[in-house]
């Protein structure tokens, strides 16, 4: 494990908090842990924000969980018992302290309505801290279809042992069909507004991402969880601006290094880009 003064550094040069870094740093012992410990990563695709972060752009947002979409039939025993190894093997090989509280796992209903498996993994990273366990939330979601070819991505870890990483690679969404998912978040009307959803999507806009696949597989996306491209209502998205400027003030600015990335510009971009969906279907 990296040393305190290192996560200190890491943290003053991007100008976060040493919590957020001690938690990426954590989140990619992690990941190492879940590779280690399954051969065939048990048909787990990873996506969203931490996936954008830890294998597509070094310099993006940091995030906080992890999620990932299951291909294959897991049981939860089987979930359960792979975090387990997981959090052995990283105790086993001088990573993080995901042992110093029991993991807290659940079969929940996620925001459509559909089973997906639910872990909260308390650790103790290489900052010292005196407060309360600081959490991994890992989500599998069951109920989605992956529409768009898999890519293998080689895992980013930005830290002085980067040495053991350097094989470590994840089937990962291609970016079309994250940002797909995120259209679908706002378009689909979340309970809650998500402003890191605003955020993904447009940066992924402005990277470039193929329009054109998006398009054709987001009516798929919306029917999978029972919503339609026809039911998305720009008019109440706007009417809840104030929730996800809130949102974006209280859970999203802290994790981002890039601050030119400010909240008029992603709404404008995703109210756009919501337009020409209805627009052209």
């Amino acid at each position: 494990m990296i040393s305190e003064a290192e996560v200190r550094r890491i943290a003053a040069a991007a100008k976060v908090d040493p919590m957020v870094i001690d938690l990426d740093y954590s989140l990619g012992w992690f990941l190492l842990g879940m590779r280690e410990t399954s051969t065939s990563f048990g048909g787990l695709i990873f996506k969203g924000g931490t996936c954008l972060r830890k294998c597509y752009f070094p310099d993006y947002r940091f995030s906080e969980d992890l999620d990932f979409t299951a291909t294959n039939h897991l049981s939860p025993t089987e979930v359960e018992s792979w975090i387990t190894k997981s959090v052995d093997w990283i105790s086993d090989h001088d990573g993080p302290d995901f042992r110093v509280q029991p993991i807290h796992f659940e079969v929940v209903d996620d925001e459509y309505g559909s089973e997906s498996y639910q872990a909260r993994i308390y650790y103790r990273g290489p900052l010292r801290w005196g407060g309360s366990l600081r959490t991994v939330k890992l989500d599998v979601t069951r109920a989605e279809k992956i529409l768009l070819p898999v890519k293998e991505k080689q895992i980013i870890h930005p830290y002085s042992d980067q040495v053991s990483f350097d094989d470590l690679f994840f089937p990962c969404y291609c970016l079309e069909e994250v940002i797909a998912e995120k259209i679908r978040a706002v378009g689909g009307q979340r309970r809650f507004a998500v402003s890191r959803d605003l955020y993904d999507i447009y940066n992924l806009v402005s990277f470039g991402i193929n329009k054109k696949s998006v398009m054709q597989i987001l009516p798929d996306k919306f029917e999978i969880r029972g919503l339609s491209l026809m039911g998305i209502d720009v008019k109440n998205i706007k009417q809840r601006r104030s929730e996800f400027e809130r949102d974006w003030e209280r859970r999203l600015n802290y994790l981002v290094i890039n601050k030119d990335v400010n909240f008029e510009k992603a709404w404008q971009c995703v109210l756009q880009l919501l337009d020409e969906i209805i627009n052209n279907p």
